[in-house]
Protein backbone atom coordinates (compact mmCIF):
# COMPACT_ATOMS: atom_id res chain seq x y z
CA UNK A 1 0.00 0.00 0.00
CA UNK A 2 0.96 3.41 -0.01
CA UNK A 3 2.49 4.67 2.61
CA UNK A 4 0.03 7.86 4.23
CA UNK A 5 0.60 9.37 7.28
CA UNK A 6 -1.94 9.65 10.52
CA UNK A 7 -2.98 12.90 9.61
CA UNK A 8 -3.83 12.08 5.98
CA UNK A 9 -7.34 9.93 7.33
CA UNK A 10 -7.66 11.45 11.01
CA UNK A 11 -10.75 14.06 9.40
CA UNK A 12 -11.84 11.47 7.21
CA UNK A 13 -12.77 8.86 9.75
CA UNK A 14 -13.99 11.26 12.03
CA UNK A 15 -11.32 10.24 14.52
CA UNK A 16 -9.80 11.74 17.83
CA UNK A 17 -6.82 10.75 18.78
CA UNK A 18 -6.35 10.60 22.54
CA UNK A 19 -2.89 9.13 22.67
CA UNK A 20 0.44 9.69 20.22
CA UNK A 21 1.22 11.48 17.13
CA UNK A 22 -0.20 12.47 14.07
CA UNK A 23 2.09 12.11 12.12
CA UNK A 24 2.63 8.90 12.75
CA UNK A 25 3.17 6.63 9.05
CA UNK A 26 0.62 4.21 8.26
CA UNK A 27 2.09 1.40 5.72
CA UNK A 28 -0.24 -1.52 6.44
CA UNK A 29 -3.75 -2.06 7.35
CA UNK A 30 -3.80 -4.90 10.21
CA UNK A 31 -6.74 -7.17 9.79
CA UNK A 32 -6.55 -9.36 13.06
CA UNK A 33 -4.73 -8.39 16.07
CA UNK A 34 -2.15 -10.62 15.65
CA UNK A 35 -0.79 -9.05 12.14
CA UNK A 36 -0.52 -5.58 14.13
CA UNK A 37 3.30 -4.90 13.51
CA UNK A 38 5.41 -1.21 13.38
CA UNK A 39 3.48 1.63 11.42
CA UNK A 40 0.26 -0.62 10.73
CA UNK A 41 -3.10 0.24 11.59
CA UNK A 42 -5.49 -1.37 13.15
CA UNK A 43 -9.47 -0.74 12.69
CA UNK A 44 -11.03 -2.58 16.17
CA UNK A 45 -14.57 -3.57 15.00
CA UNK A 46 -15.39 -6.59 16.14
CA UNK A 47 -17.80 -6.50 19.43
CA UNK A 48 -15.01 -8.74 21.28
CA UNK A 49 -12.97 -7.57 23.24
CA UNK A 50 -9.22 -7.15 22.64
CA UNK A 51 -7.11 -9.68 25.15
CA UNK A 52 -4.72 -7.57 27.10
CA UNK A 53 -2.26 -10.53 26.37
CA UNK A 54 -2.51 -9.90 22.74
CA UNK A 55 -1.05 -6.88 22.55
CA UNK A 56 1.79 -7.42 24.88
CA UNK A 57 4.95 -6.10 22.82
CA UNK A 58 3.47 -4.39 20.20
CA UNK A 59 4.61 -0.92 19.82
CA UNK A 60 4.67 1.94 17.29
CA UNK A 61 1.63 1.32 15.51
CA UNK A 62 -1.92 3.18 15.18
CA UNK A 63 -5.30 1.56 16.98
CA UNK A 64 -8.62 3.02 15.81
CA UNK A 65 -11.64 2.44 18.56
CA UNK A 66 -14.73 3.01 19.89
CA UNK A 67 -13.49 1.90 23.50
CA UNK A 68 -10.87 4.55 25.26
CA UNK A 69 -10.63 1.93 27.99
CA UNK A 70 -7.82 0.56 25.51
CA UNK A 71 -5.51 3.14 26.79
CA UNK A 72 -4.42 0.68 29.87
CA UNK A 73 -3.78 -1.85 27.45
CA UNK A 74 -1.15 -0.68 24.97
CA UNK A 75 2.34 0.82 24.82
CA UNK A 76 3.52 4.65 25.48
CA UNK A 77 4.24 4.03 21.66
CA UNK A 78 0.68 3.45 20.21
CA UNK A 79 -1.10 6.32 18.67
CA UNK A 80 -4.71 5.95 19.82
CA UNK A 81 -7.81 7.10 17.71
CA UNK A 82 -11.51 7.28 19.31
CA UNK A 83 -14.50 6.85 17.00
CA UNK A 84 -17.99 6.25 17.64
CA UNK A 85 -18.93 3.53 15.14
CA UNK A 86 -15.47 1.95 14.13
CA UNK A 87 -16.85 -0.32 11.56
CA UNK A 88 -18.37 3.19 9.46
CA UNK A 89 -14.41 4.47 10.02
CA UNK A 90 -13.26 1.37 8.90
CA UNK A 91 -15.27 1.76 5.52
CA UNK A 92 -14.83 5.24 5.13
CA UNK A 93 -10.97 4.79 5.39
CA UNK A 94 -11.33 2.03 1.92
CA UNK A 95 -13.21 4.80 0.18
CA UNK A 96 -10.44 7.63 0.78
CA UNK A 97 -7.79 4.39 -0.04
CA UNK A 98 -9.29 4.61 -3.52
CA UNK A 99 -9.68 7.94 -4.31
CA UNK A 100 -6.24 8.74 -3.63
CA UNK A 101 -5.80 6.97 -7.50
CA UNK A 102 -6.50 8.33 -10.49
CA UNK A 103 -5.96 5.21 -12.64
CA UNK A 104 -7.92 2.85 -14.63
CA UNK A 105 -9.91 0.55 -12.59
CA UNK A 106 -12.01 -2.79 -14.83
CA UNK A 107 -14.66 -4.47 -12.25
CA UNK A 108 -15.57 -7.97 -14.23
CA UNK A 109 -18.50 -9.86 -13.08
CA UNK A 110 -20.81 -12.77 -15.06
CA UNK A 111 -21.55 -16.02 -14.47
CA UNK A 112 -19.11 -17.38 -15.87
CA UNK A 113 -15.78 -16.69 -17.59
CA UNK A 114 -14.97 -13.57 -14.74
CA UNK A 115 -11.90 -15.22 -13.88
CA UNK A 116 -10.56 -15.98 -16.92
CA UNK A 117 -11.41 -12.85 -18.60
CA UNK A 118 -10.04 -10.95 -15.40
CA UNK A 119 -6.17 -12.61 -16.23
CA UNK A 120 -6.66 -12.32 -19.79
CA UNK A 121 -6.89 -8.71 -19.24
CA UNK A 122 -4.12 -8.52 -17.03
CA UNK A 123 -2.07 -10.72 -19.23
CA UNK A 124 -2.57 -8.69 -22.00
CA UNK A 125 -1.77 -5.39 -19.85
CA UNK A 126 1.25 -6.57 -17.97
CA UNK A 127 3.84 -6.11 -20.57
CA UNK A 128 3.19 -2.13 -21.14
CA UNK A 129 1.84 -1.40 -17.66
CA UNK A 130 2.48 -2.51 -13.56
CA UNK A 131 -0.64 -3.94 -12.93
CA UNK A 132 -2.44 -5.13 -9.85
CA UNK A 133 -5.83 -7.87 -9.84
CA UNK A 134 -7.59 -9.86 -7.41
CA UNK A 135 -6.02 -13.58 -6.98
CA UNK A 136 -7.37 -16.77 -8.98
CA UNK A 137 -11.04 -16.92 -8.57
CA UNK A 138 -11.37 -15.33 -4.48
CA UNK A 139 -14.34 -12.21 -5.18
CA UNK A 140 -15.53 -12.20 -1.67
CA UNK A 141 -16.41 -8.73 -0.23
CA UNK A 142 -13.95 -9.25 2.79
CA UNK A 143 -11.00 -9.44 0.61
CA UNK A 144 -12.55 -5.99 -0.44
CA UNK A 145 -9.62 -3.97 1.82
CA UNK A 146 -6.64 -6.34 0.86
CA UNK A 147 -7.12 -5.76 -2.88
CA UNK A 148 -7.24 -1.98 -2.60
CA UNK A 149 -4.01 -1.79 -0.37
CA UNK A 150 -2.29 -3.70 -2.94
CA UNK A 151 -2.49 -0.72 -5.31
CA UNK A 152 0.01 1.87 -4.86
CA UNK A 153 2.27 4.53 -6.40
CA UNK A 154 3.31 2.24 -9.28
CA UNK A 155 -0.13 1.13 -10.21
CA UNK A 156 -1.13 1.87 -13.88
CA UNK A 157 -4.47 -0.12 -14.07
CA UNK A 158 -6.49 -2.86 -11.78
CA UNK A 159 -8.72 -5.06 -12.56
CA UNK A 160 -10.85 -6.47 -9.74
CA UNK A 161 -13.02 -9.75 -10.25
CA UNK A 162 -16.95 -8.65 -8.50
CA UNK A 163 -18.90 -11.74 -7.90
CA UNK A 164 -22.34 -12.21 -6.92
CA UNK A 165 -23.38 -14.99 -4.21
CA UNK A 166 -26.69 -12.03 -3.08
CA UNK A 167 -28.26 -9.11 -4.17
CA UNK A 168 -25.84 -6.31 -3.28
CA UNK A 169 -22.90 -7.41 -3.58
CA UNK A 170 -21.34 -5.63 -6.28
CA UNK A 171 -23.27 -2.53 -5.20
CA UNK A 172 -20.66 -3.07 -2.26
CA UNK A 173 -17.72 -4.11 -3.75
CA UNK A 174 -18.10 -1.35 -6.20
CA UNK A 175 -18.56 1.34 -3.71
CA UNK A 176 -14.97 0.93 -2.87
CA UNK A 177 -13.07 -0.81 -5.88
CA UNK A 178 -14.82 2.33 -8.00
CA UNK A 179 -14.33 0.69 -11.33
CA UNK A 180 -14.12 3.16 -14.48
CA UNK A 181 -14.75 0.05 -16.49
CA UNK A 182 -17.12 -2.50 -15.90
CA UNK A 183 -17.78 -6.04 -17.64
CA UNK A 184 -20.66 -8.50 -18.07
CA UNK A 185 -19.26 -11.66 -19.40
CA UNK A 186 -22.56 -13.30 -19.19
CA UNK A 187 -25.59 -14.05 -16.88
CA UNK A 188 -27.01 -17.58 -16.60
CA UNK A 189 -28.55 -19.21 -13.93
CA UNK A 190 -26.30 -19.49 -10.68
CA UNK A 191 -26.20 -18.51 -7.01
CA UNK A 192 -29.87 -19.07 -6.74
CA UNK A 193 -29.34 -19.76 -3.26
CA UNK A 194 -28.08 -16.22 -2.18
CA UNK A 195 -30.23 -14.68 -4.61
CA UNK A 196 -33.77 -17.45 -5.04
CA UNK A 197 -34.56 -16.28 -8.42
CA UNK A 198 -32.90 -15.98 -11.69
CA UNK A 199 -35.06 -12.24 -11.82
CA UNK A 200 -32.96 -11.33 -8.71
CA UNK A 201 -29.79 -12.58 -9.85
CA UNK A 202 -30.21 -10.62 -13.21
CA UNK A 203 -30.61 -7.59 -11.29
CA UNK A 204 -27.72 -8.38 -8.62
CA UNK A 205 -25.67 -8.40 -11.94
CA UNK A 206 -26.98 -5.33 -13.07
CA UNK A 207 -25.69 -3.42 -10.09
CA UNK A 208 -22.39 -2.91 -12.40
CA UNK A 209 -24.66 -0.12 -13.92
CA UNK A 210 -24.69 1.51 -10.66
CA UNK A 211 -21.53 1.34 -9.74
CA UNK A 212 -20.06 2.67 -12.86
CA UNK A 213 -19.62 6.92 -13.02
CA UNK A 214 -21.72 8.79 -16.19
CA UNK A 215 -17.86 9.05 -17.33
CA UNK A 216 -17.59 4.81 -17.19
CA UNK A 217 -17.62 2.64 -20.41
CA UNK A 218 -19.67 -0.66 -19.40
CA UNK A 219 -18.34 -3.67 -21.78
CA UNK A 220 -21.09 -6.33 -22.38
CA UNK A 221 -21.55 -9.38 -24.38
CA UNK A 222 -24.70 -8.78 -27.14
CA UNK A 223 -25.12 -12.14 -27.39
CA UNK A 224 -26.66 -12.75 -24.03
CA UNK A 225 -30.39 -12.82 -23.90
CA UNK A 226 -30.23 -12.01 -20.01
CA UNK A 227 -28.29 -9.18 -20.08
CA UNK A 228 -30.59 -8.00 -22.94
CA UNK A 229 -33.37 -7.72 -19.98
CA UNK A 230 -30.93 -5.07 -17.72
CA UNK A 231 -31.88 -1.74 -18.37
CA UNK A 232 -29.12 -0.70 -20.45
CA UNK A 233 -30.46 2.43 -22.03
CA UNK A 234 -30.96 4.41 -18.47
CA UNK A 235 -26.73 4.05 -18.50
CA UNK A 236 -25.23 6.99 -19.38
CA UNK A 237 -22.06 6.49 -19.61
CA UNK A 238 -20.01 4.90 -22.76
CA UNK A 239 -21.25 1.05 -23.75
CA UNK A 240 -19.37 -1.00 -26.13
CA UNK A 241 -20.65 -4.98 -27.13
CA UNK A 242 -19.09 -7.91 -28.18
CA UNK A 243 -20.19 -11.07 -29.44
CA UNK A 244 -21.21 -12.87 -32.32
CA UNK A 245 -24.10 -10.21 -33.19
CA UNK A 246 -24.05 -8.10 -36.32
CA UNK A 247 -24.67 -5.32 -33.58
CA UNK A 248 -21.75 -5.65 -31.76
CA UNK A 249 -18.84 -3.35 -31.46
CA UNK A 250 -16.31 -6.16 -31.12
CA UNK A 251 -17.63 -9.09 -33.60
CA UNK A 252 -16.53 -12.77 -33.65
CA UNK A 253 -16.87 -14.64 -36.92
CA UNK A 254 -15.21 -17.61 -38.23
CA UNK A 255 -14.69 -19.22 -34.88
CA UNK A 256 -13.03 -22.74 -34.79
CA UNK A 257 -11.18 -25.38 -32.77
CA UNK A 258 -7.56 -25.73 -33.40
CA UNK A 259 -5.37 -28.35 -32.24
CA UNK A 260 -5.30 -27.26 -28.57
CA UNK A 261 -6.56 -23.67 -29.50
CA UNK A 262 -9.12 -21.12 -30.97
CA UNK A 263 -8.91 -19.32 -33.83
CA UNK A 264 -11.36 -16.60 -34.98
CA UNK A 265 -11.69 -13.52 -37.03
CA UNK A 266 -12.61 -10.30 -35.11
CA UNK A 267 -14.16 -7.51 -36.87
CA UNK A 268 -13.84 -4.32 -35.05
CA UNK A 269 -14.41 -0.62 -37.08
CA UNK A 270 -14.44 -2.56 -40.19
CA UNK A 271 -11.07 -3.82 -40.11
CA UNK A 272 -9.83 -7.80 -39.75
CA UNK A 273 -7.59 -9.55 -37.39
CA UNK A 274 -6.83 -13.00 -36.34
CA UNK A 275 -7.46 -13.86 -32.88
CA UNK A 276 -5.63 -17.49 -31.25
CA UNK A 277 -6.16 -18.10 -27.84
CA UNK A 278 -4.67 -21.48 -25.81
CA UNK A 279 -7.91 -23.89 -25.13
CA UNK A 280 -10.78 -24.91 -25.97
CA UNK A 281 -14.48 -23.57 -26.17
CA UNK A 282 -16.13 -20.70 -27.41
CA UNK A 283 -16.89 -19.26 -23.85
CA UNK A 284 -12.69 -18.49 -24.04
CA UNK A 285 -13.83 -16.64 -27.72
CA UNK A 286 -16.07 -14.32 -25.57
CA UNK A 287 -13.89 -13.93 -22.85
CA UNK A 288 -10.76 -13.02 -25.00
CA UNK A 289 -13.41 -10.61 -26.65
CA UNK A 290 -14.20 -8.92 -23.45
CA UNK A 291 -10.73 -8.78 -23.09
CA UNK A 292 -9.89 -6.82 -26.22
CA UNK A 293 -12.26 -4.29 -25.39
CA UNK A 294 -11.21 -3.64 -22.18
CA UNK A 295 -7.52 -3.46 -22.73
CA UNK A 296 -7.90 -1.05 -26.29
CA UNK A 297 -10.06 1.35 -23.48
CA UNK A 298 -6.91 1.49 -21.88
CA UNK A 299 -4.56 2.32 -24.77
CA UNK A 300 -3.33 -0.74 -25.70
CA UNK A 301 -3.77 -1.60 -29.47
CA UNK A 302 -5.81 -4.55 -30.94
CA UNK A 303 -2.64 -6.04 -32.35
CA UNK A 304 -1.08 -5.62 -29.19
CA UNK A 305 -3.75 -7.24 -27.62
CA UNK A 306 -3.69 -10.22 -29.86
CA UNK A 307 -0.46 -10.90 -29.98
CA UNK A 308 -0.12 -11.32 -26.16
CA UNK A 309 -2.88 -13.50 -25.80
CA UNK A 310 -1.38 -15.89 -27.80
CA UNK A 311 0.91 -16.78 -24.97
CA UNK A 312 -2.12 -16.84 -22.06
CA UNK A 313 -2.23 -19.78 -19.84
CA UNK A 314 -6.15 -21.08 -19.10
CA UNK A 315 -6.26 -21.88 -15.19
CA UNK A 316 -5.93 -25.36 -14.06
CA UNK A 317 -9.44 -26.98 -13.81
CA UNK A 318 -10.50 -24.65 -16.32
CA UNK A 319 -12.00 -26.83 -18.94
CA UNK A 320 -7.74 -28.23 -19.65
CA UNK A 321 -7.37 -30.69 -22.33
CA UNK A 322 -5.27 -33.68 -21.67
CA UNK A 323 -4.31 -36.43 -23.62
CA UNK A 324 -2.57 -39.38 -21.57
CA UNK A 325 -1.62 -42.74 -23.77
CA UNK A 326 -4.78 -42.03 -26.04
CA UNK A 327 -7.61 -41.36 -23.76
CA UNK A 328 -8.53 -37.54 -23.81
CA UNK A 329 -9.55 -35.91 -20.57
CA UNK A 330 -11.07 -32.44 -20.40
CA UNK A 331 -10.60 -31.34 -16.61
CA UNK A 332 -13.39 -28.68 -16.15
CA UNK A 333 -13.58 -29.37 -12.05
CA UNK A 334 -13.22 -25.93 -10.89
CA UNK A 335 -16.76 -24.82 -10.14
CA UNK A 336 -20.31 -26.29 -11.51
CA UNK A 337 -23.55 -24.37 -12.37
CA UNK A 338 -25.64 -24.90 -15.34
CA UNK A 339 -23.89 -22.33 -17.75
CA UNK A 340 -20.47 -23.52 -17.27
CA UNK A 341 -22.35 -27.21 -17.65
CA UNK A 342 -23.09 -26.56 -21.54
CA UNK A 343 -20.06 -24.55 -22.02
CA UNK A 344 -17.63 -27.83 -21.09
CA UNK A 345 -20.80 -30.11 -22.82
CA UNK A 346 -20.17 -28.20 -26.15
CA UNK A 347 -16.46 -28.50 -26.05
CA UNK A 348 -16.68 -32.66 -25.22
CA UNK A 349 -18.92 -32.60 -28.66
CA UNK A 350 -16.62 -30.18 -30.68
CA UNK A 351 -13.24 -32.44 -29.59
CA UNK A 352 -14.75 -35.96 -29.65
CA UNK A 353 -14.61 -36.51 -33.48
CA UNK A 354 -16.03 -40.14 -33.71
CA UNK A 355 -14.63 -41.09 -29.94
CA UNK A 356 -16.85 -42.46 -27.00
CA UNK A 357 -18.22 -39.34 -24.73
CA UNK A 358 -17.95 -39.19 -20.98
CA UNK A 359 -19.29 -37.02 -18.97
CA UNK A 360 -18.52 -37.24 -15.40
CA UNK A 361 -21.06 -34.75 -13.77
CA UNK A 362 -21.18 -33.58 -10.05
CA UNK A 363 -23.86 -31.29 -8.09
CA UNK A 364 -24.28 -27.65 -9.33
CA UNK A 365 -23.69 -25.69 -6.79
CA UNK A 366 -25.24 -22.90 -5.15
CA UNK A 367 -28.77 -23.44 -6.72
CA UNK A 368 -30.97 -23.58 -3.14
CA UNK A 369 -34.75 -24.80 -3.97
CA UNK A 370 -33.90 -24.50 -7.64
CA UNK A 371 -31.61 -27.49 -7.09
CA UNK A 372 -33.29 -30.07 -8.53
CA UNK A 373 -35.03 -28.00 -10.82
CA UNK A 374 -32.28 -27.38 -12.96
CA UNK A 375 -30.74 -30.87 -12.28
CA UNK A 376 -33.81 -31.81 -14.56
CA UNK A 377 -33.26 -29.24 -16.93
CA UNK A 378 -30.09 -30.25 -17.61
CA UNK A 379 -31.28 -33.89 -18.09
CA UNK A 380 -33.20 -32.46 -21.16
CA UNK A 381 -30.19 -30.31 -22.19
CA UNK A 382 -28.08 -33.34 -22.20
CA UNK A 383 -30.49 -35.34 -24.75
CA UNK A 384 -30.81 -31.88 -27.22
CA UNK A 385 -26.96 -32.16 -27.62
CA UNK A 386 -27.62 -35.22 -28.84
CA UNK A 387 -26.65 -36.85 -25.38
CA UNK A 388 -23.24 -38.56 -24.62
CA UNK A 389 -21.87 -42.60 -24.96
CA UNK A 390 -22.01 -42.37 -21.27
CA UNK A 391 -23.10 -40.19 -18.31
CA UNK A 392 -22.01 -40.82 -14.91
CA UNK A 393 -23.73 -38.87 -12.16
CA UNK A 394 -21.93 -38.24 -8.80
CA UNK A 395 -24.50 -38.25 -5.85
CA UNK A 396 -28.24 -37.83 -5.39
CA UNK A 397 -28.65 -34.19 -7.00
CA UNK A 398 -26.97 -35.17 -10.57
CA UNK A 399 -28.39 -38.36 -10.15
CA UNK A 400 -31.71 -36.37 -11.22
CA UNK A 401 -30.30 -35.38 -14.27
CA UNK A 402 -29.41 -39.30 -15.90
CA UNK A 403 -33.34 -40.19 -14.65
CA UNK A 404 -34.32 -36.97 -16.22
CA UNK A 405 -32.13 -37.81 -19.67
CA UNK A 406 -33.52 -41.91 -19.70
CA UNK A 407 -37.16 -40.62 -19.37
CA UNK A 408 -36.50 -38.60 -22.89
CA UNK A 409 -35.25 -42.12 -24.60
CA UNK A 410 -31.61 -42.29 -23.17
CA UNK A 411 -30.40 -45.73 -22.89
CA UNK A 412 -30.19 -46.81 -19.53
CA UNK A 413 -27.52 -49.11 -20.07
CA UNK A 414 -25.34 -45.76 -20.34
CA UNK A 415 -26.53 -43.97 -17.11
CA UNK A 416 -24.83 -44.45 -14.35
CA UNK A 417 -24.89 -43.22 -10.89
CA UNK A 418 -21.81 -43.49 -8.00
CA UNK A 419 -22.08 -41.92 -4.29
CA UNK A 420 -18.18 -42.00 -3.84
CA UNK A 421 -14.64 -41.97 -5.52
CA UNK A 422 -14.16 -45.80 -5.25
CA UNK A 423 -17.73 -46.14 -7.50
CA UNK A 424 -16.67 -43.50 -9.94
CA UNK A 425 -12.74 -45.16 -10.63
CA UNK A 426 -14.40 -48.40 -10.73
CA UNK A 427 -17.41 -47.77 -13.41
CA UNK A 428 -14.83 -45.63 -15.52
CA UNK A 429 -12.37 -48.84 -15.37
CA UNK A 430 -14.94 -50.63 -16.33
CA UNK A 431 -16.07 -48.63 -19.60
CA UNK A 432 -12.10 -47.59 -20.28
CA UNK A 433 -11.25 -47.94 -24.15
CA UNK A 434 -8.52 -45.62 -25.59
CA UNK A 435 -11.14 -44.02 -28.05
CA UNK A 436 -12.44 -42.00 -25.26
CA UNK A 437 -12.84 -38.59 -24.43
CA UNK A 438 -14.10 -37.65 -20.45
CA UNK A 439 -14.99 -34.72 -19.53
CA UNK A 440 -15.12 -34.23 -16.01
CA UNK A 441 -17.61 -31.05 -14.91
CA UNK A 442 -18.17 -31.03 -10.76
CA UNK A 443 -16.51 -28.66 -8.28
CA UNK A 444 -14.06 -30.73 -6.84
CA UNK A 445 -13.67 -28.09 -3.88
CA UNK A 446 -16.96 -28.96 -2.40
CA UNK A 447 -16.29 -32.72 -2.55
CA UNK A 448 -14.19 -35.13 -0.89
CA UNK A 449 -10.57 -35.51 -1.83
CA UNK A 450 -10.68 -38.51 -2.89
CA UNK A 451 -12.50 -37.45 -6.34
CA UNK A 452 -9.47 -35.38 -6.98
CA UNK A 453 -7.70 -38.66 -7.22
CA UNK A 454 -9.70 -40.24 -9.38
CA UNK A 455 -9.34 -37.07 -11.89
CA UNK A 456 -5.85 -36.32 -11.44
CA UNK A 457 -4.89 -40.19 -12.17
CA UNK A 458 -7.37 -39.98 -15.57
CA UNK A 459 -5.20 -36.63 -16.66
CA UNK A 460 -2.06 -38.23 -15.66
CA UNK A 461 -2.36 -42.05 -16.18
Amino acid sequence: MKTLRLSDILEVINGQMIQGNAEVEIRKVAKLVKNISEYSVYFHISKKCISPDSLLGKKNYTIVTENKDILTMVDKSVTVILVSDGKESYNQFIEYYRSIFSIPVIGVTGTCGKTTTKDMIKHILKQFLQVHSTLLSQNGLHLNLHYLMGINEQTEAAIFEMGVAYPGNIRVSGKYFKPTIGIITNIGEAHLEGCKTLEKYISAKGEMLEVLSEKGTLIINADDKNIRRLPIGLFKGCILSFGQDQSADFRAANIRYEDDRMVYTINVNNNQHEVVIPGHGEHNVYNSLAAIVAASLIGISIEDAINRLKSFKTMERHVKRYSPKGITVIDDTWSCNPSSVVSALEVLKKISNGKKEVLVLGKMQRLGTQLNNQHLKMGETIVDYGEVDYLITIGPSAKLTGEKAISLGMDPSKVHSVENAVQLESKLAEIRTEDMVILFKMSLGKMEPAFRKVVEKYRFS
